[in-house]
């Protein structure tokens, strides 16, 4: 039995794909129970021609070329895939040693009651795993990072809800599928640090609006769960507040340190006074500078050591 797939979407960048694929085959674990999807929108021929020889070479490896626009790719990666359990993986992101088999365990031992998971890689800073008995409880403790997709897994019985003509949203097709069931009577975060990137940079991370995208999309998405009366006004205010400091993290790091980046600055203004204050956004943004450099200056001797 196919117990996990790991849906890997890309845009096809070499340097990437090929070692997190490498790792994940390292990891020396029964490939009976496991499989690995690749989907392609990219347009690099050469990286389409090794992605072909390496499907021949490995076992359970699916490798798709396909024209799904922007992050469509990622539900094309979850239909592809027959796994009990449906986990997205960057196409940047080397397993850990041991963690394709701790996710085999996870999935195992959650199959009987089958929650909400999500993997949230040691971002969230929680030293258990959290379980929670509303979906409302489940997006308060995800905070901003719902809008994180390699924390996203769903179970296949679960995807198969989603009716065929659905139209997912564009900027985070993901969080239809995250957000698709909201009674159940277990959510699970487990922040269990699982992987960790190759390249630490933003500088080929897309081109997309970036304040557009957590200022106001992300937010809306938020907003139509409370909408819908599945959370409650202060789990909306409390996430629109994580969506906050988000953006002016952002802010430090791209426009006032200058660090480089692909995304989109230019829509800033366009996006602030809709949720979020702009002069909160600047304040709270220009305060995080000295923690910026000294984390900078901490990474810098950790490295000459």
């Amino acid at each position: 039995m196919i117990y996990l797939s790991l849906c890997i979407p890309t845009n096809g960048i070499e340097e990437w794909v090929f070692p997190v694929l490498d790792r994940i085959y390292e990891q020396n674990v029964n490939s009976d129970q496991w499989e690995v999807i690749v989907t392609d929108n990219g347009d690099n021929e050469v990286f389409h021609e090794k992605m072909l020889n390496y499907e021949e070479k490995h076992e359970k490896l699916i490798y798709k070329k396909t024209k799904a626009f922007l992050f469509e790719n990622q539900i094309e990666a979850l239909r592809l895939a027959s796994g009990e359990y449906l986990k997205f993986m960057n196409h940047r992101s080397l397993l850990e040693d041991g963690a394709l088999q701790w996710m085999l365990n996870l999935v195992k031992d959650n199959m009987d009651e089958k929650p909400i998971i999500y993997l949230s890689n040691g971002e969230l800073r929680y030293k258990k795993p959290q379980n929670y008995a509303t979906f409302d409880e489940f997006v308060r403790g995800l905070k901003e990072y719902a809008s994180w997709t390699t924390g996203v897994g769903v179970w296949k019985s679960d995807f198969e809800k989603m009716p065929n003509d659905w139209n997912y949203n564009k900027i985070s097709p993901h969080s239809d599928v995250l957000f698709r069931e909201r009674g159940r009577s277990r959510y699970l975060i487990d922040d269990t640090i699982w992987s960790h990137d190759i390249d630490a940079s933003h500088e080929k991370k897309g081109k997309y609006d970036l304040y557009k995208a957590f200022a106001c999309e992300e937010i809306t998405i938020t907003l139509q769960l409370y909408i819908d009366g599945d959370i409650s006004g202060d789990t909306l205010k409390y996430i629109i507040k994580c969506y906050e400091k988000c953006v002016a993290r952002f802010y430090c790091m791209f426009n006032i340190m200058h660090i480089p980046c692909s995304y989109n600055l230019k829509g800033f203004d366009e996006a602030m006074g809709i949720f979020i204050k702009k002069e909160n956004v600047i304040v709270r943004a220009y305060l995080t500078v000295p923690q910026m450099v000294i984390a900078k200056i901490f990474q810098y001797l950790v490295r000459k050591k």
